[in-house]
């Protein structure tokens, strides 16, 4: 996650080690030359040791003010004040499931994605650094297991959640109420195999990345758009362009 704001934040990259042994942020200088790690600053929880499969285990807020970094072998979520002379570590809380490979944020609401055992997302309150789990936020995947998520995420306007799922081919969708609770979950069919990463441009389409199960040479990407009478829905408007990668 890159930081874009004065001081510390500017040109700053944020990533996390995922250690067994405790996991860490690593916060590199994007310089000229190319990246420089400029410091290492603890979770107080602990990762897996491998690759997550997943994308935004790390990610700012959508002012700049926080960082939130999922604990995916202690199973929990660190948040941190980003100030202008570093990083401080305000709370370390449990995520609401097991093994959290995700996690986003939109105007103080902060959802996690846990990947493993049934898997599903969990919401919290952001309160100054400190998360507070939001009633009624707790939701099922398309499927109690096995749905290989790889990434939640936020519409620009706030109004939906987005999981895509690796293993059933599907982009699962919530509505997000006015008390930060969610709706039902809503499974829809991905336009290629794998979904796996995603990005909102700056007109609101969802732009998706798509793995093939791994398949050379075979990746793609989906772009979507979601209509105000069906918001939930992501309405395909290019399918499967390839990367040739």
């Amino acid at each position: 996650e890159r930081g874009s704001r004065a001081g510390f934040r500017a040109g700053t990259v944020f990533t996390s080690s995922n250690g067994v042994a405790g996991n860490e942020v690593l916060v590199f200088d994007d310089t000229a030359g190319g990246l420089r790690l400029r410091q290492r600053i603890a979770t107080q929880g602990t990762g897996t040791g491998g690759g997550l499969g997943s994308q935004g285990a790390v990610t700012l807020s959508g002012d700049g003010r926080f960082l939130f970094v999922v604990n995916a072998g202690s199973h929990s979520v660190s948040t941190f004040r980003v100030g202008t002379r570093g990083l401080r570590l305000m709370s370390v809380v449990p995520s609401g499931g097991l093994q959290p490979t995700s996690v986003t944020e939109s105007g103080g609401l902060v959802f996690v994605l846990n990947a493993m055992g049934a898997g599903g997302v969990m919401g919290f309150a952001n309160l100054r650094g400190r998360l507070l789990p939001i009633a009624n936020s707790a939701r099922g995947l398309s499927a109690s297991g096995g749905t290989a998520p790889a990434q939640v995420g936020f519409t620009d306007d706030g109004d939906t959640l987005v999981v895509a799922e690796r293993a059933t081919n599907l982009l699962t969708t919530y509505r997000v109420l006015d008390d930060g609770s969610l709706g039902a979950a809503q499974g829809n069919a991905s336009a290629g195999m794998t979904p796996f990463g995603f990005a909102f441009d700056k007109r609101g389409s969802l732009l998706v990345s798509e793995a093939f199960g791994g398949a050379a040479n075979a990746s793609a990407l989906s772009s979507y758009r979601f209509a105000d009478a069906a918001a939930q829905t992501p309405l395909v408007v290019s399918a499967s362009v390839g990367t040739l990668q």
